[in-house]
């Protein structure tokens, strides 16, 4: 052990600083701040970028780190990502610190107030050092739209050059914030919607640097579409569009009159629509839209597409949907037999795909494709999805032992098979459960089992979230199967939301990694409640509390 260390230490120090660009930041920080004063100076006086993520930091740790390490070196650090409020409050509020970060090209900020972003657009003019630098941003915010109020910029201009936007953005905030960026190139909007209260005043808005869009489009119609919003394409090489509803979207005409106008350079085209078929409505007919996605046009630019028809909770589904082989890292299986059939015969290199979606509908066990580097599962509609061991044919299809992300999107009655799917998953860091019911009976039975007692103790799930409501036994029993625990997120009830934060702060010895818990209730939350209830235990000193709108609380401790 000592000779490893006198080598690492005869290192040369551009070697040294070689290896910390390669090493997050807060663990370079404990390992050599205070080992000796040569790596010290190496990691104060050296000019190596820092990567910043604070996601993982007790309250008790991270004052030390901030006043010895962040505030030092704020002139040094290219990439910010922010999920913890309470640091947000340390950075955001201030215009004046966040000029400070003059070398920070990549900023991420999830689960953060829209205050906060609307804060750092007003005070745009007194960040021109830092939006010099930054080419990335990424948004994901608590609240419904992302800024309501913000004006639509007449002369200050940032250099962003990729904004990804997580939460819902009606088109005149698009419009507003598109202003703040012309030299834009990527844009991806999880959530595009129409606006009702009032149209966008239309201005000139030239995006010449805009290359690749990927939209996700909610209640927005084709016309609406057409003349709103293509506008603003003109250079586009690459769209990746989701839309529902309106059957225009099906018009093959009116898309190669939009390309041919709007997108003269689009080189990729991929579209997702899924309309419900009104009672009466011809399938037939829907089979005729789609096939007028099959003349020259398409074809030339080697565009193809497939349409599948489905009924769910009663009602008839079509999705038309492109598949041609792009380079793209993620992928849908629907209906898996004709997907299979159709991916055989052509060439698709399955090895790009790192995201896997098994949708409804799709019978795993008829699946005969494989996705070798896939880290990311999606699993929805579970009950058309599987005859036998669920694990054994997700396995054919995906590694389960390199997956690092599941999200379950369907109601889990029996968790003792996604405990199975766990098992073999075990170095999944990060959960998200859509529809969650374990009652006590279950609960009891299950974690008396060999396999909950396995997963329990070589799962490495670091962040959970459940989207639905979560009862204080469930919570037990989550908390339970996943000791390492950092991150939690959860619905409760009004009811379950003042025992949930007791077994929080009155269990540290059982669940000492939790760091974060995020409670989303069915009403308003007081924060005197909250703090009385942290005053009770007498760990006002060790616990935050931190209550974002109406009904969302943060503890952090």
């Amino acid at each position: 052990m000592d000779g490893r260390y006198q080598l690492f230490e005869n290192l040369s120090n551009e070697i040294v600083y070689d290896i910390f660009e390669y090493l997050d930041a807060y663990h370079v920080y404990q390992a050599f701040y205070n080992l000796n004063k040569r790596f010290r100076n190496i990691l104060m006086l050296s000019s190596f970028p820092i990567k910043l993520n604070t996601s993982n930091i007790s309250k008790s740790s991270f004052h030390n780190y901030y006043e010895q390490f962040i505030v030092p070196s704020e002139h040094r650090i290219s990439s910010m990502y922010l999920s913890n409020p309470y640091i947000a409050d340390l950075i955001l509020p201030a215009s004046e610190n966040i000029v400070l970060f003059s070398q920070l090209k990549t900023l991420v900020i999830e689960n953060i107030d829209l205050e906060y972003l609307e804060n750092m657009l007003e005070h745009l003019a007194a960040l021109s050092k830092l939006f010099r630098s930054l080419k990335r941003c990424v948004l994901s915010l608590n609240g419904i739209g992302i800024c309501d109020s913000l004006p639509q910029n007449v002369g200050t201009f940032s250099s962003i050059e990729y904004l990804i936007i997580k939460n819902e953005v009606s088109l005149v905030e698009l419009v507003s914030l598109l202003s703040y960026v012309p030299h834009l190139r990527h844009l991806s909007i999880g959530h595009l919607c129409h606006s009702y209260r009032e149209r966008y005043k239309d201005f000139p808005l030239f995006l010449k640097d805009l290359t690749h869009v990927n939209l996700k489009l909610q209640r927005i119609t084709f016309d609406y579409f057409e003349s709103s919003i293509m506008k603003f394409f003109h250079h586009l090489q690459v769209l990746r569009i989701s839309t529902s509803h309106d059957i225009e979207y099906l018009n093959a005409k009116r898309w190669e009159k939009i390309i041919s106008s709007y997108m003269p350079q689009l080189r990729v085209f991929n579209i997702e629509h899924e309309h419900v078929l009104k009672n009466g409505t011809d399938i037939n007919s829907c089979q005729n839209l789609t096939n007028r996605f099959t003349t020259s046009f398409w074809t030339k630019r080697k565009w193809f597409f497939r349409h599948q028809h489905s009924s769910l909770e009663r009602s008839n589904h079509v999705i038309f949907y492109s598949t041609h082989p792009y380079r793209r890292n993620y992928y849908k299986l629907r209906n898996v037999c004709n997907q299979c059939s159709y991916l055989r015969q052509t060439v698709y290199n399955l090895d790009l795909v790192r995201h896997v979606h098994i949708g409804q509908q799709s019978r795993v066990n008829d699946c005969s494709i494989y996705f070798p580097n896939a880290t990311e599962l999606t699993i929805s509609g579970a009950v058309y999805t599987f005859d036998g061991s669920a694990s054994s044919l997700l396995g054919n299809i995906v590694c389960l032992s390199q997956l690092t992300k599941i999200v379950i999107d369907y109601k889990i009655t029996h968790f003792s098979e996604t405990i199975r799917i766990l098992n073999s998953a075990y170095n999944c860091q990060t959960l998200v459960i859509h529809f969650f019911s374990v009652d006590k009976d279950q609960a009891l039975f299950t974690q008396t089992s060999g396999t909950f007692r396995l997963l329990s103790s070589r799962n490495n799930i670091r962040n959970l979230t459940v989207k639905s409501l979560c009862t204080l036994q469930q919570f037990e029993f989550l908390v339970q199967l996943c000791p390492r625990l950092q991150h939690l997120d959860i619905h409760v009830s009004h009811e379950d939301f003042q025992c949930i934060i007791k077994y929080f702060l009155r269990n540290y010895e059982n669940i000492s990694n939790l760091l974060t818990l995020h409670i989303k209730s069915s009403e308003d939350i007081w924060i005197e409640k909250v703090v009385n209830t942290i005053a009770e235990e007498r760990q006002l000193g060790e616990v935050s509390a931190k209550v974002i709108g109406y009904f969302q609380c943060y503890l952090w401790r």
